[in-house]
């Protein structure tokens, strides 16, 4: 009779319960628990004949076997995929915090860069000439408080919604490289920016983009730190062969010349290195046959159509 053999309910619950010890339970915990709940679904079948008696599993050999196998393997698949899930959710994390920290090392060595350069200067000058050193404090007063501002601009997007990160206003890449030079420009060391007429960046992708202003942003850093004889800087913007081609050059005579005024880092060329890499370019510096210094990068500008290698 149907109402003396609870074989339905018992047998459903249990599988139910195997499936979910095979998914969630600790890798410890699942042979010690799946083990009796897998002996407990075989032993069902002597008391729940009406599910072997049904004619679509009358002819199945082993059915109160393969039931167990099935939800075991079930649960083994869901555990694989939760697995992948989480692997996946820890790598773009990890993407991110590496994002993050390039932004931040690029922040802090320009802006502090630029204070601790304009305040040396003024350290030699504010004697002989006032009006030179007031405007150089006073440029550091600005470069503070736009490095407060950038820091502040990057606290926001870690504590905001995507919503409102999405929101936010992005300056033409073309407008923050043109600043970054404006600011880099100074008497004692002057900077030109050369942009050819092919260099159309309104269709560039956002990595593109933010890779070319780091670029330019990096090299003008480095300049700063190491290029203590250098009195000129040009940065040429190209294309050439559907590749954009980026140069920040300088004429000093040696790119360490006495004792360098920062420890290097090595943080900013390696966060450079594989933003450019992974745009599928190549980025080289060193010195130039002529004199001087040299970061070249070429990225390709179809390298989203790329296969990655």
């Amino acid at each position: 009779m149907l109402q003396r053999t609870p074989g339905w309910a018992e047998l459903c619950g249990l599988l139910a319960l195997l499936c979910l010890t095979c998914r969630y339970a600790r890798p410890s915990w699942v042979m010690v628990c799946s083990v009796p709940l897998f002996v407990a679904a075989m032993r069902t079948q002597e008391r729940a004949p009406v599910v072997s008696d049904l004619p679509v599993f009358r002819d199945i050999d082993g059915l109160f076997v393969l039931l167990p196998m099935a939800f075991v393997l079930l649960g083994g698949y869901l555990r694989g995929e939760d697995g992948r899930r989480r692997a996946a959710a820890r790598d773009v994390r990890r993407a991110e915090r590496l994002d993050l920290a390039r932004d931040l090392h690029d922040h802090v060595a320009h802006y502090v860069t630029a204070i601790v350069v304009q305040a040396q200067a003024g350290e030699h000058i504010v004697e002989k000439d006032p009006a030179t050193a007031r405007r150089l404090f006073s440029n550091i007063e600005q470069t503070g408080q736009d490095g407060l501002v950038a820091m502040q601009r990057m606290v926001r997007l870690l504590r905001t919604s995507e919503t409102a990160t999405a929101q936010a206003q992005v300056t033409p890449v073309m407008t923050s490289i043109k600043e970054l030079v404006r600011r880099a420009d100074s008497a004692g060391q002057r900077v030109s920016l050369e942009i050819a007429e092919e260099v159309k960046a309104d269709d560039w992708p956002p990595q593109l983009a933010k890779t070319a202003k780091r670029l330019v942003q990096e090299g003008l850093t480095n300049v700063r730190k190491h290029a203590r004889t250098a009195s000129a800087v040009h940065v040429r913007m190209e294309i050439a062969a559907g590749r954009l081609v980026i140069h920040v050059r300088d004429n000093g005579t040696s790119q360490h010349h006495g004792r360098p005024r920062f420890l290097p880092s090595g943080f900013g060329m390696i966060g450079l290195r594989e933003r450019v890499h992974e745009l599928g370019g190549e980025l080289s510096s060193g010195t130039m046959p002529e004199g001087g210094w040299e970061l070249s990068a070429s990225i390709p500008l179809n390298w989203a159509d790329r296969k990655p290698r």
